[in-house]
């Protein structure tokens, strides 16, 4: 319904009233989210009590919509008309998982106080200010991007509709955008959290002469539709290579945030938590731990959640020891001869009554000749 040749007597607040109705009886939740935006800042000054009222529904709203038991779940996935195929998948929170953001100091304080101002939107929009609603997460592979999403849409408690990008990028060809621009209403009208995995696939700089020109086209499409993305819904992008986003993608996200490689502490911490099952029986397994934490330097949390799985299924199906199953695999992993004798060094030091040449050799691969070589090489020193 167009309401812009509607007479009104009111001014803008008939305006906005049969706006937001409208809007209300077609499910257009952008619609209605601007309608009643709007309706509150012009009340603001004359009745700042309706006003306040109509930003608490707005916060309240945000905080309950796209859940598991409303908005996603209640509307059909969009699916690509040539193929049937679903073009989204849903992911429903799940306060019980033991999903951990393991993230420095700095960008745990900033993905907090993301948190804290959605649960304080009712506040911000009374001072005329809108919480911060999209994130675009940049790094290498492997280091938590989408565990990281998954995390903020369980914090929220809402729904996260997660859409690969490099796997949609064929049927959005021709099309000019219009698989994805369901996809991205879809999101809005259901306020759940979106996820373009992989955002780099499709946002790509509109100068790079080696496209085609239909890509072009989706990126002005996908640029239109960021531009006004709803305080209801949050969008969240990742990218492993940040340098090939047109640089306009950058500037419609409220935070960009470059998930590095895991420090020594994150390490520690991840494997902390992937092994502490079995951590109890092992002698000095602090030392243990901060051991491997240093081996694995370099490596993406990806990485070590793979290397304490191998680790699992060593000593569950190899009934390994837990020293034999970590340091064992430690050389698979790194597949390093430096790396052996390192490991015969700091085993040798640290575990002198338990450890021997022979135990040493069979763990690393190295002749009990060589693991006395590097073991007296370190002594030397």
């Amino acid at each position: 319904m167009n309401t812009d040749k509607i007479p009104y007597k009111n001014g803008k607040a008939d305006k906005f009233l049969i706006d937001l109705i409208a809007a209300g009886m077609e499910g257009d939740l952008r619609r209605v989210e601007l309608a009643a935006l709007s309706l509150s800042r012009l009340l603001r000054k004359e009745n700042p009590t309706v006003s306040a009222e109509i930003n608490e529904v707005i916060g309240q709203y945000m905080m309950t919509t796209g859940g598991p038991l409303r908005g996603a779940t209640m509307r059909p996935i969009p699916v690509d008309v040539d193929s049937q195929l679903e073009m989204a998948t849903i992911v429903t929170p799940d306060s019980g998982s033991h999903i951990k953001a393991i993230l420095n100091h700095g960008i745990s304080r900033r993905i907090q106080r993301f948190l804290h101002e959605r649960e304080q939107t009712s506040i911000l929009l009374q001072e005329g200010t809108k919480p911060s609603n999209s994130i675009l997460l940049i790094g290498p592979p492997g280091t938590g991007k989408t565990m990281l999403a998954r995390y903020v849409a369980t914090s929220l408690n809402k729904n996260m509709v997660v859409l690969d990008l490099s796997s949609s990028i064929s049927s959005l060809l021709g099309k000019t955008g219009s698989n994805l621009k369901k996809v991205l209403n879809y999101a809005k009208n259901t306020g759940a959290v979106l996820l373009l995995d992989e955002f780099d696939a499709i946002a790509k700089r509109r100068d790079d002469t080696t496209d085609l020109g239909e890509i072009k086209r989706v990126v002005n499409v996908l640029l239109m539709e960021l531009e006004n993305w709803p305080i209801s819904s949050v969008l969240i992008g990742t990218s492993n290579h940040p340098e090939l986003l047109d640089r306009a993608v950058w500037r419609r996200f409220d935070h960009v945030i470059e998930l590095p490689l895991p420090e020594e502490k994150e390490r520690t911490v991840l494997l902390q938590n992937e092994l502490d099952k079995y951590l109890d029986a092992v002698p000095k397994s602090e030392l243990v731990v901060s051991t491997l934490a240093e081996f694995l330097e370099g490596k993406s949390a990806n990485d070590i959640c793979k290397y304490a799985n191998s680790v699992k299924r060593r000593i569950i199906l190899g009934n390994e020891d837990f020293l034999t199953a970590a340091f064992s695999e430690m050389v698979v992993l790194l597949e390093d001869k430096k790396t052996r004798g390192k490991i015969c060094q700091v085993l040798y030091q640290s575990f002198p009554n338990i450890l021997g040449y022979r135990e040493l050799a069979e763990m690393t691969g190295l002749s009990i000749a060589g693991v006395q070589h590097h073991i007296n090489k370190n002594q030397s020193k």
